[in-house]
Parts: structure tokens; sequence; C-alpha cells
């Protein structure tokens, strides 16, 4: 009977692998069920189904690898789709997911381990394919990735790994104490990863805003860089409404990380909104963050300002990326690189082969063999780190 169980769930994992829409109303359906509802318990059998069935991703890899759509990202020619911060929060499941996947952000990872809010922390809106979150920053901590990331090495893997780090002050008082946290990260990982991305717009971390002035972004990036050298030190930014002030505030940030030796940006992170926007009766904090479908013109906005005012700069947008034209719309607003997170739990990994098909489709139609040729001729002169 056992065995007979393990080969339907196997059999149902690789049809999810493949078919978003199998995804979507049997695999995810079952996972819920078994989660009694629970978003994060969800999350969390989906990390063990990852290990245990490595082995299928392994072998339909090949379906994911598309030669044309190579880019080249911290000396490496990989696919151009990456996972998002979020999504391995600990590094638990990197070998699994980089079958699939060009990149990888893990994280992001803290110093000490920290067990977040009290749950239920996430809600899910299942008409708009929105999550919303007051995770609080959940970590097993530095020495546990780093074990993970270790691991991953002296295994072999050689996927191309960005680090999502953050010192986190406590107060107003204890900014020096995320600085010698970042010093920590950046030592403790640097064996094992093939960039940084360093992320100071957690929307559920109060702590984080006492960061955000362009003098301590320029000094952080001079910080990163030094341990980075020639591998990517990039920023990742929050969503901003479109106003003259908030697109300036966040241009404002990004120029100084860029001044002070950091090479591009991720954009954009999930959207601070009010309790009463959470579609959950019994959420018991002030605000959530909001990411999904949502974020899609808020990742827009950010790729074309950011591109129009730093055009040798490596941009990563997420947010929102769900379909081919989605992922098309992004590229030809100026990203280098895609993430996600939220899309897949709605439609699994299959998204990557529509997006993929979809994509090199649209580069057919518009003359171009490849997408670095795309990208090469839409930004003359930009060099992908």
């Amino acid at each position: 009977m056992v065995k007979w169980v393990k080969w339907i769930e196997q059999t149902a994992f690789t049809e999810g692998l493949e078919k978003p829409e199998f995804f979507r109303r049997i695999v995810r359906q079952a996972a819920y069920r078994r989660a009694d509802g629970d978003p994060e318990r969800v999350h969390e059998l989906a990390l063990e189904a990852l290990n245990e069935f490595e082995g299928v991703m392994e072998r339909i890899s090949p379906q994911f690898d598309f030669p044309n759509l190579h880019i080249t990202l911290a000396g490496h020619e990989v696919m151009p789709f990456g996972t998002a911060a979020g999504l391995d929060k600990n590094g638990d499941v990197i070998g699994p997911l980089s079958h699939i996947f060009g990149f990888q952000e893990v994280g992001t990872i803290i110093v000490p381990e920290r067990a977040g809010n009290a749950r239920p922390r996430v809600a899910v809106d299942e008409k708009n394919d929105d999550l919303y979150n007051a995770q609080g920053f959940p970590s097993q901590g530095l020495p546990y990735a780093k074990r993970k990331l270790q691991s991953y090495r002296e295994s072999g893997g050689k996927g191309v790994i960005l680090a999502s780090i953050c010192g986190i002050p406590p107060n107003a008082d204890s900014l020096d104490v995320a600085s010698q946290e970042t010093e920590t990260l950046l030592k403790e990982l640097d064996r094992y990863v093939d960039g940084y991305v360093w992320n100071s717009f957690s929307p559920n971390t109060d702590a984080l805003r006492l960061l955000r002035k362009p003098s301590t972004f320029k000094r952080y990036a001079q910080r990163v860089k030094e341990t980075a050298r020639d591998r990517p030190a990039l920023l990742k930014i929050g969503p901003y409404d479109d106003s003259l002030e908030k697109r300036t505030e966040a241009l404002e940030l990004s120029e100084a990380w860029l001044d002070g030796g950091g090479d591009g940006l991720v954009v954009v992170n999930t959207y601070m909104v009010p309790k009463e926007k959470v579609p959950s009766e019994d959420w018991g904090y002030p605000s959530a963050g909001r990411s999904g479908r949502f974020l899609q013109e808020y990742r827009q906005r950010a790729i074309i300002d950011a591109r129009a005012a730093f055009p040798n700069a490596l941009i990563i947008a997420t947010g929102g990326i769900d379909s081919a034209d989605q992922a098309w719309a992004a590229f030809e607003a100026g990203a280098n690189a895609l993430e996600g997170y939220t899309p897949y739990i709605f439609g699994g990994f299959g998204l990557l082969l529509e997006m993929a098909k979809g994509v090199e489709d649209k580069l057919r139609a518009r003359g171009y063999t490849s997408l670095s040729e795309f990208q090469a001729e839409s930004r003359r002169g930009t060099e992908i780190l």
C-alpha cells in the first residue's frame, strides 16, 4: 500500500512540475487538504516533496533548459529565471531547485535564529493570486543556512547562488548591530555564494526603516562589494507608488547603492497594506506585505525607472511574473533576469516551461535568435555582469 501511495505522489509531483493547470487543480488542492488549509504548512510540505523527489527534477531538467535564452550571470551561462528570496529561506532545497532554475536567491539569511511573528501570519487570496504575509523574518539562522550551502557545494553543486542577507538593528541606538551582523554574514557565506542581495526593504520589519538613507546605502554597498569583488552586489528595493516623491526617494537610494560600488538592483519587494486589506477575518497584525499579481504594475514601474536612470546596472525583476506575457514585458522594460516566488505557489514550476517557451516564441517573431541578442540590441553598451 505504501508503495502505491508513493507512486501516486511521485506521479502527481511529476505532472505538477510539467503542467501548471494540473498543479493548480490537483496537487495544490491536495496539499491544502493535507495541511488543513494552513499556507505555511503547505510551503513546508512542498519543500519536503522537493527533497524527496529530487531525482524526478534531475531527470526532467533538460526540458527546462533553453540554450537560446541563456544569459551571463555572475560569470556563468544560465537560464534567466531564478527563485526569489523567501521561497527557500534557509537553503533547504538548493539541490532540487538547481535542476530547473538558472539561479537561486536564497534567504533572506540573518545571523540569529528567529521565530518571527506568531501564526497565522500568511493569508492567500485565491481569486487574485496574491499572498499576504506578516512573518517577521523567521529564520533558522546563519549557521543552519551556511551548513546547507556548504553541503551543496561539497556535493558538487555548481548552480548560481545569490545570498539575500540583512543585519537587523534592534532600535535607533543600535544601528551598529546591523552593520556587525552584515559583516558576519559576508564573512561566513562568502565561500559558498556567487553574489549578494542586500535586503533592507522587508515591509514587516520596522527597524529596517532606520537604514534607509542614501549615506547608509552607499556605505553598505562599499562593504558588500569589498567582499563580492567581481561577483554581483545587488540591492533589493521596495515597490513605490506612481508619484514624483516616491520615485525620487527610490532612485536616490538606488543611486547611492550604485555609487558605493553596487552592481545593480532586484525590483521589487512586497507592498505594505493595512490590516483591512488582508482577506482574513482573524488577521492579528496591523499590516501585511502583499505579493503576487498585485505587484505587476509596481515591478514594471521600477524596471523602467531604473533602466532609464542606470543604463548599465544589472536588473533582476520579480513581482507577479506569472506568464510569458509578463516575463516578456519585464525583459522589454529592461530586466536582465527574472525571479519568482508567489506565482509558483499558485501555478507550480511548470510556469517556467510556459514562460520559457513563450519568450522564445516572442523572440522568434521579432527576428531574434537569442535573448542575449535582444538584450544587447535593446541596451547597446550594457554589459550583463
